[in-house]
């Protein structure tokens, strides 16, 4: 884990509760764009930039997307990536699972579930080039 960006998510947490109660996000991309939000610590050089996030989904009903984020400013050298499982029912799939084909405002306990998910992403994150583990 990258403690730096542990200590973003925890400093941003009431922000992410508020992104996620007030709608469920509609893929798992949503769900790294939020968190990624939270971690910019809004500098112009060098953060991890919402804006632009690479998936990469080489599976068809089930697999592994492979999300690379790119840092902020021109021609960025950093980058970081985090894989996410996915299955291809609300049986085998944690999102489709947590949302339930549900239209309504979150329920506190899906917005718990999302929170969820977005510390396993912050958990899950690693710089590209990196040896460490």
């Amino acid at each position: 884990m990258i403690a730096e960006f542990v200590e973003l998510f925890m400093a941003g947490k009431p922000k992410l509760k508020s992104m996620f109660s007030e709608k469920h996000p509609d893929n798992y991309k949503a769900i790294v764009k939020a968190v990624v939000t939270v971690l910019n610590n809004g500098e112009d050089y060098g953060a991890p930039d919402p804006k632009r996030i690479h998936e990469l989904d080489d599976g068809d009903y089930q697999g592994t997307m492979v999300y690379v984020i790119a840092a902020t400013g021109y021609q960025p050298s950093d980058y970081w990536y985090v894989k996410v499982s996915y299955g291809s029912c609300s049986g085998c799939d944690t999102l489709e699972g947590i949302r339930s084909d549900s239209d309504d405002k979150p329920s506190d306990e899906q917005v718990r579930d999302y929170m969820t998910l977005a510390l396993h992403i912050v958990q899950g994150l690693k710089k590209m080039g990196d040896d460490e583990a």
